[in-house]
């Protein structure tokens, strides 16, 4: 109980801090915006080619918008824990009464909950650019889910980033790491429309299996055979990242 009393009270101070600055929550919402605009309209004339799997580029674009601003959020959150670090407010946690593991989790909860409010401005500009979800209320209720669980795992890599360098400048360009996992993937072609090196690298990356499963949900609603393996890799991931996480907060926190 105390373990998840201490959770809480850091979550929400994390949270907090985050929401008192409007400029994070507004750039969030801008980029999706711009990514809209500047893909949907001009690409839309992709889906009159033979085999494109939905007739609404913007549709077909929203899967990639979410996990996108998902997959950034894990550089946002190794920052954050940096600057945490460097004013002193990580070495007084450490030094205070609460269990370290409270630490952690307040702060991983905390990226999961800041990647589900940016999906949901996502999914509402979604609906007002026309977009129709497939897959209902039950749908949206899912993508939920799953972007406040991918929140959780990329943030995970940003800490361990943070953690290992503590380096302001690393971390600050971290997202280069982040760039190739949100772009190597059928953000803006259906798998079986690619070839060569790109097609391999695509199916290598477990990113594109959850914007897969999201996208399905958008675009055709529940079709498990293409949502199942996008859940799997989810949770899979999850473990993975939180359990590597984890040990490296324990290494540097000794």
């Amino acid at each position: 109980m105390t373990v998840a009393r201490e959770t809480y009270f850091i979550y929400v101070r994390n949270l907090r801090a985050w929401m008192a600055q409007p400029a994070l929550v507004i750039s969030t919402v801008t980029f999706s915006l711009f990514m809209f605009l500047f893909f949907g309209a001009p690409l839309s004339g992709m889906t009159a080619i033979p085999g494109f799997p939905s007739d609404d580029y913007q549709a077909y674009i929203t899967g990639m918008v979410i996990v996108m601003a998902v997959v950034f959020n894990g550089s946002d959150v190794a920052f954050s824990l940096l600057t945490d670090m460097l004013s002193g407010y990580f070495d007084k946690l450490l030094l205070a009464p609460v269990n370290r593991f409270s630490i952690l989790m307040g702060t991983l909860l905390m990226s999961g909950t800041r990647a589900m409010i940016q999906v949901l401005g996502i999914m509402v500009m979604a609906a007002i650019l026309g977009v129709r979800f497939e897959g209902g209320l039950l749908g949206l209720l899912a993508i939920l889910a799953a972007a406040t669980t991918f929140g959780i795992a990329t943030a995970c890599l940003g800490l361990i980033i943070a953690l290992k360098t503590k380096s302001v400048q690393v971390t600050q360009n971290s997202w280069l790491l982040f760039m190739p996992l949100a772009f190597l993937t059928t953000a803006f072609m259906p798998r079986d429309l690619l070839t060569g090196w790109f097609k391999v690298a695509v199916m290598l990356n477990p990113v594109d299996y959850v914007m897969v499963g999201v996208r399905t949900i958008v675009i055709e609603g529940w079709n498990w055979d293409s949502i199942l393996p996008g859940f799997w890799v989810l949770v899979v991931t999850t473990v993975i990242m939180l359990t590597a996480a984890t040990w490296a907060y324990r290494r540097e926190t000794a």
